[in-house]
This record gives structure tokens, sequence and C-alpha cells, in this order.
């Protein structure tokens, strides 16, 4: 009987071991299949204010952050897909509306708006290169962010408005 509780042990934990390794293999590497496309155009940016994937540390939908800081400190938003004003999202629903998109509750500037406030920002997507514009409706000055790289911006620095998203 013993040995057949330990034969069972033996294998309980070597397959906790298994799926604890493969988990970690998973969230280490990602996967590519389920990254999100920002260019999908909504309706409304409901998602983006509302999401649970704008505050996430990490997200396969929601891959672009903007920073409070400079040098990717502070408090941070994640973005999914194309905002045309970050000062006025369009949450949609029968009562529709406007709100601004704010910073997340994680370091400082947390619950300040995203717009005009952003000093560094990073690009998750692969295939697929982020353009802040200082003005909203994707016009004005703009920083280009290429896929999988970051940088504190310059042209939109605290004066950014807008996002778009385009493959490159």
């Amino acid at each position: 009987m013993p040995t057949s509780t330990m034969t069972s042990r033996r294998r309980l934990r070597s397959a906790v071991l298994a799926g604890c390794l493969a988990a970690a293999t998973l969230s280490g590497t990602g996967i590519a299949a389920a990254e999100g496309n920002p260019t999908i155009p909504y309706d409304t940016d409901h998602d983006s204010w509302e999401s649970p994937h704008k505050c996430a540390d990490q997200s396969e939908e929601f891959r672009f952050r903007f920073y409070f800081n400079s040098n990717y400190g502070g408090s941070w938003v994640n973005i999914g897909h194309n905002l045309s004003d970050l000062a006025s999202l369009s949450i949609g629903g029968s009562g529709g509306g406007y709100v601004a998109l704010s910073y997340c509750d994680k370091g400082k500037g947390a619950g300040q708006r995203v717009a005009n406030n952003s000093a560094s920002a990073y690009n998750w997507y692969r295939g697929y290169c982020a353009t802040v514009h200082y003005n909203s409706g994707y016009r004005g000055a703009t920083d280009r962010i290429y896929p999988n790289n970051g940088m504190n911006l310059s042209a939109t620095y605290n004066n950014n408005k807008s996002i778009n998203f385009d493959a490159c």
C-alpha cells in the first residue's frame, strides 16, 4: 500500500511540475496567434475605457502603452486600437456619452488624463506601427513607434491627443 501511495504522489508531483513549466513557458513567450489587430475599426471606444485589458500588466489584445513619465515610468494605460481623441472617448450604449481616457492606478500620474499627459510609450505589437499625433483626429506633429520598440515622446511629449496603427 505505501508503494502505491508513493507512486501516486510522484505522478501528481510530475503532473503539477509539468503544468507549471508549461504555464511559465507560455507566459514568457506569449501566443502569437492570440495577438489582437489594432487596425480593426470599432463603432465606439467603450472597450478602451472599460476593458480590463487597459490596466492589465500584460495583454495580447492591448499591446501599446502610454506612460505618464519619461523612460517608461509612472502610471500607464494599454491601448488596443485607433483612438481619434484621447480626451473624448465615445462610450456608446443607450445613454451614449464621452469620457477622457485616464491612466491606471499604478504609480505617479494615476487617474490623470492620458491626452496631453504622456511622456513615453511602448509598442509590443508585431507587424503594426503606432503613430501618436499631437492633435485629435490623427493630425499634427507625430511620433512613430515601430513594432517591439518604445521611446520618450519628442514631437508629442505631453501633447498627445490621438493614436492610430498601421501594418509596417
